[in-house]
């Protein structure tokens, strides 16, 4: 597992969680650096939700620690923790205002009126909601509910801040714009935080680093761009960005380079492998040309499925041998005359070429 951070302000150590005979979290350990803002990513069910309420301590691990500042927090109730969440569903005070639902955390702490008022409206200023400061709540479109939500969580100064799918219920183009806010906002603030999602796309837009799960693993903890072009297992590249698949058979490696013969011919990759493993080569869809030749360059040629206009890109769905799913190529345009059915010869570079052992 790759990680550039050794020191954590956030250190999770062999944490195990079992509900039943299920094992939801396997003995996991993840450190998160002062600042630094880290995506779980996952499927339902990979144990990143029960990864974060045990953080949060509304779960209490069956084994292992936490500590957060070098404090250990492990068995600590959730109100001495020190510790901000955002939920999925806001969790907002619908009788209550802006004003007040940020400032609950405070009243909970039993800091007074007077100390309250400006950290509530340094807050509010935060989020650039201080013209709503005396709205209810229920007046607040999501995105403005959001917001709220995050000011309520950091008034308190959490040393840690969790944030629970918290985009989910907000509409595409309005999720695009909050993710960018927050990231902007937190790196503003310094605050260490931790962010549950399944949309990869979000995970790569919003992390210092994000953590792949996995059954309760961590699979790769790596910042976006290694995640995308150097994926530590094929459970990555399947869950990070797309990919055309291609499985073969070892026929030797040489200088670093490994020959894979496959059903579309010999392809050759940066790695090394036993002769005759079963292996899947893989290649990101923009790393993929029209009628590439050249010595440094894989070729295959396969049959178009189907075109798809992206506006700034033309994606290609290939035709692929066997029991392969469709393979994706994308390409700035598409030249005339190419069309459903058509043979396309296509060209990717080595440098660019994959190779995992077979699932």
């Amino acid at each position: 597992m790759s990680s550039g951070h050794t020191a954590g302000h956030l250190a999770v150590r062999a944490v195990a969680k079992r509900f039943g005979a299920a094992k939801v979290l396997d003995d996991l350990s993840i450190a998160v650096a002062q600042g630094e803002f880290v995506s779980l990513l996952g499927p339902s069910g990979c144990g990143k939700t029960t990864l974060l309420r045990c953080i949060a301590g509304l779960l209490m691990p069956d084994a292992g620690s936490i500590t957060v500042a070098g404090a250990e927090i492990t068995t600590l109730p959730a109100h001495r923790r020190n510790v901000g969440v955002v939920f999925q569903n806001y969790a907002l005070f619908p009788h209550l205002t802006v004003a007040e639902n940020i400032g609950f955390g405070l009243r909970a702490q039993g800091i007074g009126r007077a100390e309250a008022a400006p950290r509530i409206r340094d807050a509010l200023a935060l989020v650039r909601m201080a013209e709503h400061a005396a709205k209810p709540v229920t007046a607040l479109s999501g995105g403005q509910q959001q917001r709220v939500a995050v000011a309520r969580a950091l008034v308190v100064r959490p040393s840690l801040l969790l944030l629970d799918e918290p985009f989910s219920a907000l509409d595409r183009k309005l999720r695009e714009t909050m993710q960018v806010e927050l990231k902007l906002l937190l790196r503003e603030v310094g605050i260490t935080a931790i962010f549950v999602t399944h949309d990869q796309e979000e995970a790569l837009v919003v992390s210092d680093r994000i953590a792949v799960m996995n059954a309760g693993r961590i699979e790769q903890l790596a910042d976006p761009a290694t995640l995308y072009q150097r994926p530590a297992s094929l459970y990555v590249l399947d869950f990070v960005g797309q990919s055309t698949r291609i499985a073969g058979i070892v026929r030797g490696t040489e200088a670093g380079v490994v020959t894979v013969e496959t059903p579309l011919g010999m392809l050759r990759a940066p790695g090394s492998f036993a002769a005759d493993s079963a292996v899947v080569v893989a290649v990101r869809p923009e790393a993929v040309v029209l009628d590439g030749a050249g010595p440094a360059l894989n070729h295959i040629s396969v049959r178009l499925r189907d075109i798809s206009f992206l506006g700034s890109r033309t994606q290609l769905h290939l035709d692929m041998p066997g029991d392969a799913d469709c393979g994706i190529a994308e390409l700035p345009r598409l030249p005339d005359g190419i069309g459903p059915g058509s043979a396309v010869a296509l060209g990717f570079r080595i440098a660019d070429t994959m190779v995992f052992p077979a699932a």
